[in-house]
């Protein structure tokens, strides 16, 4: 199946529902395939993936926009992490 997808120049991420994330600079994290938003506040928001929860720290955090194609995230960004679902 990998190989088909390889061929029809289809993005693995959309295949299996993994999360794509752009970050500019350290202001701006735009992610699209998430599945919700676990926690937000200023300095930590943790959105639900299918890869587990992503974690984003920093400063001033806020989102920007949120909508069904993905959100926006500006502030001071320091860090991105993982953590398993459990």
């Amino acid at each position: 199946m990998f190989e088909r997808l390889k061929r029809a120049d289809i993005p693995q991420e959309l295949v299996f529902g993994w999360p794509r994330s752009v970050l500019v600079g350290d202001e701006k994290l735009i992610v699209e395939q998430h599945q919700g938003i676990y926690a937000c506040t200023e300095t930590e928001i943790i959105l639900k993936t299918s890869c587990g929860h992503l974690v984003i720290t920093g400063q001033t955090l806020s989102l920007s926009r949120y909508d069904r194609d993905g959100l926006v995230i500006l502030g001071k960004i320091e860090k991105l992490s993982y953590r398993s679902k459990g």
